[in-house]
């Protein structure tokens, strides 16, 4: 049997495995051929992202909040007033700076804006974290158990410095106060 839709016919439609997908953009959304010889294709029960809330520190935080933790109004990206700034939307493609929308562009703990009182520069926005049970986000890559390049993927057990000391714990405050916290940065 002849399938109409496959990897050799449509590339770019990422038809590998035996994932959901929509290759034919179908207003009832993605769909597979079934194993099942008496239904040829099913649709696929997949979760709706949620917009409104954020997946770690927000980094990949798509959603139309404007407003800070203590109301204030977001400024546009695009603006420079009150408060001008080097994040242009047009040097960040890849940052989804549009609108006046929380974002999180620089890797802070969570989204934040520049603000339209001239008195506050910049402000975190107050974006809940999402469910444990929602999608997460793609991966950044794969995690490593050994170093390689600066170490940002490493996931080892090593817990002793270089120098013999033992390291604080992250979600420890003592000796050491800082904001590495796994809260603020839970995929990490």
């Amino acid at each position: 049997m002849l399938y109409r839709y496959s990897p050799d016919k449509y590339p770019l439609e990422g038809l590998e495995e035996n994932y959901c997908r929509n290759p034919d953009n179908d207003e009832d959304g993605p769909w597979c051929y079934t194993t099942d010889p008496n239904q040829r294709f099913d649709y696929c029960d997949i979760p709706e992202c949620e917009d409104e809330c954020m997946h770690c520190s927000g980094e990949n935080y798509e959603g139309k909040i404007s407003k800070t933790i203590s109301g204030n109004e977001c400024q546009s990206w695009n603006s420079q007033t009150p408060h001008a700034h080097g994040y242009i939307p047009s040097k960040f493609p890849n940052k989804n700076l549009k609108m006046n929308y929380c974002r999180n562009p620089d890797g802070e703990p969570r989204p934040w804006c520049f603000t339209t009182d001239p008195n506050k520069r910049w402000e975190f926005c107050d974006i809940p974290r999402c469910s444990k049970y929602a999608t997460p986000p793609p991966t950044s890559g794969p995690t490593y158990e050994c170093l390689k390049g600066k170490g940002e993927n490493y996931r080892g057990k090593v817990s002793l410095t270089v120098s013999g000391h033992t390291c604080q714990r992250w979600s420890e405050q003592t000796p050491h106060k800082h904001n590495r916290t796994p809260e603020n940065f839970p995929c990490k």
